[in-house]
């Protein structure tokens, strides 16, 4: 196992493992450009299979995939916290016999209890679980990382800390301007975006990793999903993607689909005015540095353009889950 500066570099550490001679990528359609851009950076023909409404693998598209591409290496991940990926646990499997290397992206899965594929590789991306500057880890099934990285990108880590404690002054104790706030957090992105090559994780990422409290993490993020999910099966404008939770889910988000296409970009709005901020997890990649969606499924372009993310992370607890609820209903009876 190796610790990574960011999830694209624990992504570029197996791919290094791997010593691969043919180089062909499967990768998800629904998915960020930080999880293909290794791959293609690499030398890799990338092509992608489809996903369904409930976020599961399209099982005959997928296999008239693979059949045509004969792949090297397949990427593939649960989505927010929930198992999407079971029902395709014995194709993979069968792809592994072939000698396909199968590489699990966990970022979303990672507290949950949810059955694991027997993957080749396990890569994730810790920023998004808590406050930390970076993080990202690599396990190889394979053998040892023969290099593991040991030099941290001190610079990206500084620029992190400094947007991160600007960002909590701003919110929670009205310091500074919205502007440079935003601009710090832009610029410290944009470092990110551009790392090059494999980065250790930082001292302070290290320290405030040591310190998470991963049980108590687990059950306020299930407490939150749990009363939040509830209310929002009850509206007419939001439909949840899970709308039940699992034992063993631990949730990343509540992901969300508006109904019709122009309320995602108003209720983001809507809820931002009222200090509640929804990301889009994730935007189209379509036409992001030569990428393309062009052959995706009207599905998975459909998703694109209507989901949001709620946030029912463990900062919060039934006081902004019951403001969070009052938010969405209000908007709901506009």
């Amino acid at each position: 196992m190796a610790f990574t500066s960011t999830g694209r570099g624990a992504i570029l550490l197996a791919i290094a493992h791997m010593k691969q001679q043919r180089k062909v990528a499967l990768l998800p359609s629904f998915t960020c450009s930080s999880v293909i851009l290794p791959f293609v950076e690499n030398g890799y023909q990338v092509d992608y299979y489809d996903i369904e409404k409930d976020l599961t693998i399209s099982k005959e598209r997928f296999l008239e995939k693979a059949e045509k591409m004969h792949p090297s290496v397949i990427l593939v991940q649960n989505y927010y916290g929930f198992d999407t990926l079971t029902p395709m646990k014995e194709v993979f499997g069968n792809l592994q016999k072939q000698g396909v290397v199968i590489i699990e992206d966990v970022t979303h899965s990672l507290y949950s209890g949810i059955p694991r594929l027997t993957a080749d590789y396990y890569v994730t991306s810790l920023r998004k679980w808590f406050g930390i500057p970076e993080g990202g880890m690599a396990l190889s099934l394979k053998g040892p990382f023969q290099d593991k990285p040991t030099d941290s990108d001190s610079e990206l880590e500084r620029a992190k800390l400094d947007a991160l404690y600007g960002k909590y002054r701003y919110i929670m104790e009205g310091i500074g301007e919205k502007p440079e706030v935003l601009g710090k957090c832009r610029d410290a992105e944009t470092m990110l975006e551009n790392q090059g090559g494999i980065h250790g994780l930082g001292d302070c990422s290290k320290a405030i990793l040591a310190s998470v409290d991963v049980a108590a993490l687990q059950k306020q993020r299930r407490e939150n999903y749990g009363f939040l999910v509830e209310k929002v099966n009850g509206l007419q404008s939001i439909d949840a993607v899970f709308p039940t939770m699992p034992a063993a889910v631990v949730p990343l988000f509540l992901p969300v689909f508006t109904v019709a296409e122009s309320d995602r970009k108003l209720l983001q709005a809507y809820l931002s005015a009222r200090s509640v901020y929804a990301p889009i997890l994730w935007p189209s990649f379509d036409g992001e540095k030569g990428l393309s969606l062009e052959n995706a499924s009207p599905t998975v372009k459909w998703v694109y353009k209507h989901i949001l993310c709620i946030p029912v992370d463990q900062r919060y607890g039934l006081e902004d889950m019951t403001h969070i609820a009052d938010v969405l209903t209000e908007f709901d009876s506009q």
